[in-house]
């Protein structure tokens, strides 16, 4: 079993046996999707240029005149992969809100379920650009760095430190007549 990028146009040749012994109506699936071309090379090898895709580990199936035969978990698409994150230059807004764009490899070719997580949430909106970037919008949150999340089909890639929100910045803290024993509540603003 191998890796195929999820843009599509990659070549698979399948082997086996019992093709046909000339040129005739050979077809190959991989997944739910036929293969944009198949070329029937011989009785044992079967090409074809496989199409865009995004979920998970897959099967193919050859079809030669109304004979089917296939393989379980032959290929899988590779993960999504973030690489770097720009939130232009600032920290991530306690409330949320603020955007940040998201650039790496295999989010897809084409507008699917592209998500984003930072930390344990889901960003507010995610908008898929290309295979290479997205953008979401992130939601509220705390604490310093947090690890950032693509999902793509059925496939997460993930980031470590790749976020963090803004630290607290109280500008004053109002102690009017505070007693001087047992417990005073403080309001820092």
């Amino acid at each position: 079993r191998s890796n195929v990028a999820t843009t599509g146009s990659a070549s698979v040749t399948v082997h086996g046996a019992g093709f046909g012994v000339a040129r005739y109506s050979a077809g190959v699936r991989t997944g739910y999707s036929a293969c944009e071309a198949t070329e029937w090379t011989s009785d044992t090898t079967v090409a074809c240029k496989r199409a865009v895709g995004l979920r998970g580990t897959r099967r193919v199936a050859v079809t030669a005149g109304v004979r089917v035969g296939s393989l379980t978990e032959v290929f899988s698409y590779d993960h999504p992969a973030a690489e770097g994150v720009s939130a232009n230059g600032q920290a991530l807004d306690t409330v949320g809100g603020t955007p940040v764009t998201v650039y790496g490899a295999n989010f897809g070719a084409v507008r699917m379920s592209a998500s984003v997580r930072i930390g344990h949430s889901a960003c507010e909106a995610t908008f898929w650009f290309s295979d290479t970037s997205l953008v979401c919008t992130a939601a509220r949150g705390m604490r310093a760095m947090r690890r950032l999340a693509v999902t793509a089909g059925a496939r997460t890639g993930s980031v470590t430190n790749a976020a963090a929100y803004a630290a607290p910045d109280p500008t004053a803290i109002d102690l009017d007549n505070a007693p001087t024993t047992g417990g005073t509540l403080i309001t820092a603003t």
